[in-house]
């Protein structure tokens, strides 16, 4: 991919090895292992100098396997970790010199948190002291009330994977349109990752990618959006090829001023490359 701007950005990604310790409550093991070697491999390949490490639900709240990859990598890598809302200020500074930029809240097929309780108050406190994000992983009929709940503690707020909506058609999802609601307030940001979660096939996948995008873009503008290839593609390890990658990367590539904010400018900003 040639792009002429300062780094490409990968702005979401998974490292793990399956003889880690598991989450006993994890919705699926992964098939196969994800090495740091092979994500780098990955990196280079699609021509990405940066990337986001996300910690991976199944491996629960020991963030430790991704804040090695990373001080084996920095300045190259930053990430983003899971941790329980009872996490002290101490252990979130260790975490922030480790590299980590913000928090998940990975609900996707789980239990909502209330954030209104004292603790998860607290928690995001202690966020937005560190100036990191929170990032929501959950389905978009979930998404209103979570970004409501959140911007009302004055913390940045990344959207993961488009907001998973339910429908290959973005704008007949009324979870979607919330999103579109809430980027005109221009308090959130989107990943741009993991269109072949909402439609495997790859055809589909690219149409939705498209104008997905072309609703975005209208509504939160390029300065809130980022890319993320979604590597290794967990549970979808088969189907996605590098070819689907490329493909939609060349999409973004048909503007130059889209390009340089998704691939480097606003990652770089969030994720504190720059």
């Amino acid at each position: 991919m040639n792009q002429e701007s300062v780094g490409v950005i990968d702005s979401h990604a998974h490292v793990f090895m399956l003889d880690l310790p598991m989450a006993a409550d994890r919705r699926y093991t992964p098939a196969q292992n994800a090495p740091l070697a092979d994500y780098l491999a990955h990196l280079d390949a699609h021509g990405c100098t940066h990337g986001v490490l996300i910690q991976p639900s199944f491996l629960g709240y020991d963030n430790s396997f991704m804040l090695q990859a990373i001080a084996q990598t920095k300045p190259r890598l930053r990430g983003v970790a899971c941790v329980e809302p009872s996490v002290t200020m101490p252990e979130l500074e260790a975490l922030n010199k480790g590299g980590i930029v913000g928090i998940r809240l990975n609900i996707i097929d789980g239990v909502q948190p209330d954030l209104q309780t004292d603790s998860w108050q607290n928690l995001l406190d202690k966020v937005k002291e560190l100036n990191w994000h929170v990032e929501v992983h959950c389905r978009s009929n979930k998404l209103s009330d979570m970004i409501a709940t959140l911007l009302k503690q004055d913390v940045k707020v990344v959207i993961d994977h488009f907001g998973r909506p339910s429908d290959c058609q973005p704008a007949r999802d009324y979870g979607f349109q919330q999103l579109l609601e809430w980027g005109r307030s221009g308090m959130i940001w989107c990943k741009l990752s993991g269109a072949y979660r909402i439609s495997a096939a790859a055809a589909e996948g690219h149409k939705f990618f498209a104008s997905a995008i072309h609703l975005l873009v209208e509504n939160l503008g390029s300065h809130r959006l980022m890319w993320g290839s979604d590597w290794p593609h967990t549970q979808f390890e088969q189907q996605i090829t590098p070819d689907y990658l490329s493909t939609q990367l060349n999409m973004l590539l048909q503007d130059k001023q889209l390009t340089h904010n998704i691939l480097w400018d606003t990652p770089a900003k969030l994720f504190r490359f720059i």
